[in-house]
Order: C-alpha cells, then structure tokens, then sequence
C-alpha cells in the first residue's frame, strides 16, 4: 500500500505540539462528524498516535509523531485512493501549518 509522509516544521517544544494536535483531533471529531466514520486513535506513547477512519468510502490509517521541532504524519493509502494523493497531502499539510503556528 503506499504512504503519504508528510514533515511539517514548527518552533514549538514537543509537548506543546502535541496538546495542540490533541485539541485538533478533537475538533475533527465533532466537525466531521457526517464524514469521517468509524475514527480510532492510540496514543502509543506521550508523543505517538495511531489512526485510522473512513471517509467518502475510503479506508485510512496511518501515525502522529510530535517531535521537537516538527510532527510527522505517515498515512497508509489505498490504490484506489491515490488519484486524491495531492489533495489529501495538500490539506493534511495546511491544517498542520496552522495548527503548530
């Protein structure tokens, strides 16, 4: 299956990137509620997560790591979903951006 790696760069301390990707995934939650389905996280430390969801009938899953200096996204995505690549790459790395300002 191929991957997505995505590297966005920020100034914070690992800690606080990782509180404020916490408060992200919440507000992904409740705005996408309709779209995104069947949502599963683990935190797989203080700095780690796994996930994977479904959205418009595709199935993804992929990890968060707040690092200092940076959080990496790695997403697993079907064949089938790989016409949607830059899309996806695009607005993961966009709300990324805004959220580690």
């Amino acid at each position: 299956m191929p991957k997505l790696d995505i590297t966005v760069q920020h100034n914070l301390d690992k800690n606080e990137a990782t509180k404020r990707l916490q408060v992200k995934e919440a507000e992904i939650k409740e705005k996408h509620v309709y779209t995104v389905t069947d949502l599963q996280e683990t935190w797989v430390s203080q700095d780690a997560m796994d996930f994977s969801f479904k959205i418009y009938g595709f199935s993804l899953k992929g990890s968060v790591k707040s690092l200092d200096g940076a959080v990496q996204i790695i997403i697993d995505l079907p064949f089938a979903a790989m016409m949607f690549k830059g899309t996806i790459e695009s607005e993961v790395r966009k709300e990324l951006t805004q959220v580690l300002r």
